[in-house]
């Protein structure tokens, strides 16, 4: 009986231990973990307060960010604009009644891409040059009719009158093809063909006129006018200067009384006496 009795007093010291055993974590353990937590919910007030910052700095919306509104056209951005890398854009255009700048410290490139993505046209602006490259280069009005325009068979301008108004010369290393050539209103108009000659052909006719001034046609060696149907020259006062002299029947002359005479196989002109016919040296028309 005594026996069972302090058995049964052990058992029941043992469960007293048990119920006053405190439970959680106390000691140096728990302050860590105060520790921890009062870290983390520093983190998370200082990053809100980042996150907070940074929407006010770039003006965060539901419409955009900043200057910049997502529209449904598109982006419209309003102000000035930084990109850093490459802009790949369907169209780029500026606001009513503004310029649109588009600026860089280089050259400035903008390539176009065939459908398969391989780039068929490319504009560079660059230091004091600008570059286009190509199959066909146009220049259109505000009507969208072709003023200029380069390609493979030529350079075309379609405009009723080509103005120069620099102050030295035009020089065309080819020939050139135009309906009409019309100098200044105050300034003589010249042609020159400094080592080479100079032509001038048509289908129909090339008229040569001068309503106020006079004409002047000068060569080194000759001055040719050929026609199918008939040369015609039309002025008060023809003045055909240097033309050779017939030998023949050089007693004849009277003064500086001569006849104008033509060969019959080259068209030269040559001057002959007046009296007889017009006959000609043997190295005139030649």
């Amino acid at each position: 009986m005594g026996k069972g009795r302090h058995t049964s007093n052990g058992d029941l010291t043992q469960d007293a231990s048990y119920r006053t055993q405190p439970v959680g974590i106390y000691g140096w353990r728990k302050r860590c973990l105060y520790a921890v937590i009062l870290f983390l919910v520093v983190v998370t007030v200082i990053n809100l307060a980042l996150i907070v910052w940074i929407l006010r700095v770039l003006n965060f919306s539901v419409h955009g960010m900043g200057k910049m509104r997502m529209t449904e056209d598109g982006m419209r951005l309003e102000g000035r604009g930084e990109f850093l890398d490459n802009l790949y854009v369907q169209e780029l255009r500026s606001q009513s009644n503004k310029p649109l700048y588009v600026e860089s410290s280089k050259d400035i490139i903008m390539r176009a891409r065939d459908e398969e993505l391989n780039i068929s046209s490319v504009l560079t602006l660059g230091n004091k040059k600008i570059q286009a490259q190509c199959e066909n280069f146009e220049v259109k009005d505000k009507y969208g009719t072709t003023r200029f325009q380069v390609s493979d068979k030529g350079v075309n301008i379609a405009v009723e009158e080509v103005y120069y108004t620099g102050t030295s010369k035009a020089s065309f290393n080819a020939s050139i093809e135009t309906p009409t050539i019309r100098g200044p209103r105050t300034k003589p108009l010249s042609i020159e063909a400094l080592s080479t000659s100079l032509l001038m052909y048509a289908s129909d006719e090339v008229q040569i006129n001068s309503k106020t001034g006079s004409i002047g046609l000068m060569a080194a060696n000759e001055i040719a006018l050929i026609s199918k149907d008939i040369i015609s020259l039309d002025s008060e006062n023809i003045f055909l200067k240097n033309l050779p002299t017939s030998s023949v029947n050089s007693g004849q002359q009277s003064g500086r009384v001569y006849q104008l005479c033509m060969c019959h196989r080259t068209g030269r002109l040559f001057l002959a006496p007046p009296g007889g016919g017009c006959q000609a040296s043997k190295d005139i028309c030649r």
